[in-house]
């Protein structure tokens, strides 16, 4: 029998192929072209992204009234604390005066995945945000060992892979704690499903525009 968490999972496959897997992004760090601005750049978005993470992920647990939910979201908060700083000590390794670098706001890719989560978790159901932690844990599980091993292959980022690394790794053992989660929630309600879908799906396009964010920054740079 088909848990709701693969029959999601298949429900999501063509918006992961197309936004993320395809993504020039991609496309870029396997063949080796990925430039120092780039990946600098695909940094600075993750930074405002993830400072943000461990907020809207206590804000869900203080707002789910199932007891097990709220110990989900409390923990993986703990989890994702501090990732920010892997971000910018990436930078500074890379030569990067983080303090103007990481000032101003982010993208629309990150200011969506934000606005997003602290939406549906004040507004709609904390649990939707097992969407977005089934798409971002699940990137970081399947893709991030991936891109790692190609990361490895830049002189410039010898150093400064330690974001990328550790979510690699510690995203095979959160992915599956979000199944499990996601399985437990999805069965309360088809309305629950699907908005945990909904969100699965619209994290994974914004995560994509964050991808092109990053492309187009590096480009503007260059441009200035």
């Amino acid at each position: 029998m088909t848990s709701p968490y693969e029959k999601a999972l298949a429900e999501t496959d063509s918006t992961l192929r197309t936004d993320i897997i395809e993504h020039p992004f991609i496309d870029v760090i396997l063949r080796g072209d990925l430039t120092e601005e780039v990946y600098a750049a695909y940094l600075r978005e993750t930074f405002h992204l993830v400072t943000q993470t461990p907020y809207f992920l206590s804000a869900a647990a203080s707002r789910s009234t199932e007891g097990w939910l709220q110990d989900f979201f409390l923990n993986l908060a703990i989890e994702e604390r501090h990732h920010d700083r892997l971000c910018v000590q990436d930078l500074r390794r890379l030569g990067y005066d983080t303090d103007t670098y990481l000032a101003g706001l982010p993208g629309l890719g990150t200011w969506t995945m934000v606005g997003q989560n602290h939406w549906t978790v004040s507004m709609k159901d904390p649990a939707a945000l097992l969407g977005f932690a089934a798409a971002t844990e699940g990137l970081g599980a399947t893709l991030g060992p991936k891109v790692s091993a190609a990361m490895v292959g830049y002189p410039f980022a010898e150093r400064a892979l330690t974001f990328l690394k550790v979510h690699a790794e510690e995203d095979q053992e959160h992915i599956a704690m979000v199944r499990k989660a996601f399985d437990r929630a999805a069965v309360t309600s088809q309305e629950r499903y699907d908005l945990m879908v909904t969100t699965w799906t619209y994290t994974l396009r914004a995560y994509g525009q964050l991808f092109t964010d990053a492309l187009s920054a590096a480009k503007a740079k260059v441009d200035a």
